[in-house]
């Protein structure tokens, strides 16, 4: 599954109170975490991270000590536990890094995870338990979880997808263009860990996001200093290639003049995708919108001229390119555009392709 769909499996859970303890397993730097926090800010929940691989099985478990008069233990809870008092009622438990830590640390968190208590201490009523980690082949540090504590999570491994982080991620939290255009142009750069197992310095979501942050700060791709950081964070080689593809896009046909009829279509096919991209770009505010009807006049218009210009590429294949672009906007607000506004040679086009863009005539029937 990828990231959004293992958002939608915890969110169901808070939906229905389901208090099922729910392990995410994925490569690192997918976004797990982050997901998790998004989730908190959604519904309210306060997010307590604990990184086991840092902790030991103390700090999990609790310290035992005896009483006043030697007669019986007591058990001293850890701090870092959720309060209800301090944290509020609604609370999510991230124990992170749960395939890293040691089988004692694992231990400890086993009795919280089971029985939603240690000791004397018990989890607040509305707190939900998620653990996450790296699966055995991530090329991460890996301690395999014992079965019964496998056994006491809903498990489920997740993948990277550029579409879902595109849409969900990229565009919504302002990733720097030069770092969207690249990974739109070659989607699978967003992660390279696979490529080069030996290599220290791999190219992630997260590690993409560090790039985006150093060209807000300096986007000069020929300064030395940008081009070693970017480096730093996604290798030497994606580096060079990145910069290479920055330096050529910023030659290629203006997606204004393209648009008003002012430049030809290129030649070259990466330019050729980069044009495809950029016009959908454009239409980005259909993300937005629910119905054509909320379009104003000037977005409509440019709507139309996008579409007029995905049919003047000189060639199917393209064209077909720049239509599923559109429609991974907003499938239904765009497969409406269609049908209101299109022409007769776009209908016709649209009718010969429909599988190809993945449509059906009674999804067409709106």
């Amino acid at each position: 599954m990828n990231i959004r769909e293992f958002k939608e499996c915890v969110e169901f859970n808070i939906k229905h109170g389901l208090r099922h303890a729910v392990l995410g397993l994925g490569a690192p730097g997918v976004g797990k975490s982050q997901a998790v926090k998004q989730i908190g800010e959604k519904y309210g929940y306060k997010v307590i991270d604990l990184r086991l691989a840092q902790m030991s099985e103390v700090e999990i478990g609790g310290l035992i000590y005896p009483n006043e008069d030697h007669t019986k233990t007591r058990w001293l809870s850890p701090e870092i536990l959720p309060d209800e008092e301090r944290d509020g009622k609604n609370t999510i438990l991230l124990l992170d890094e749960i395939t890293s830590c040691s089988k004692r640390v694992q231990v400890a968190a086993y009795q919280l995870i089971l029985d939603r208590r240690v000791g004397q201490y018990t989890l607040p009523e509305g707190t939900f338990v998620i653990g996450l980690g790296n699966r055995e082949d991530d090329e991460g540090v890996y301690i395999r979880l014992a079965s019964p504590l496998a056994d006491r999570f809903e498990i489920h491994n997740i993948d990277v997808d550029f579409s879902v982080w595109k849409n969900d991620y990229a565009v919504p939290y302002g990733i720097h263009p030069y770092v969207l255009k690249y990974l739109v142009f070659k989607p699978a750069a967003l992660h390279t860990q696979s490529a080069n197992p030996d290599s220290m310095v791999f190219a992630t979501p997260r590690s993409w996001e560090r790039v985006s942050n150093i060209l807000k700060c300096d986007s000069d791709i020929s300064n030395p200093v940008v081009l070693n950081k970017i480096a730093g964070n996604i290798g030497m080689t994606e580096a060079n290639q990145f910069v290479g593809f920055v330096k050529k896009a910023r030659e290629m046909v203006n997606v204004d003049d393209f648009l008003d009829g002012r430049a030809a279509v290129p030649k070259d096919p990466s330019e050729m995708v980069m044009l495809i991209n950029a016009m959908a770009e454009k239409l980005g505010f259909l993300r937005s919108v629910t119905s054509p009807k909320e379009l104003d006049r000037g977005q409509r218009k440019l709507v139309e001229r996008v579409l007029e210009a995905m049919f003047s590429l000189g060639s199917a294949e393209y064209t077909i390119i720049g239509l599923r672009e559109l429609l991974t906007i907003n499938r239904g607000t765009v497969k409406k555009i269609f049908l209101e506004g299109s022409s007769r040679r776009i209908e016709k086009f649209i009718a010969e392709n429909m599988s190809v863009l993945g449509l059906d005539r009674d999804q067409l029937m709106l």
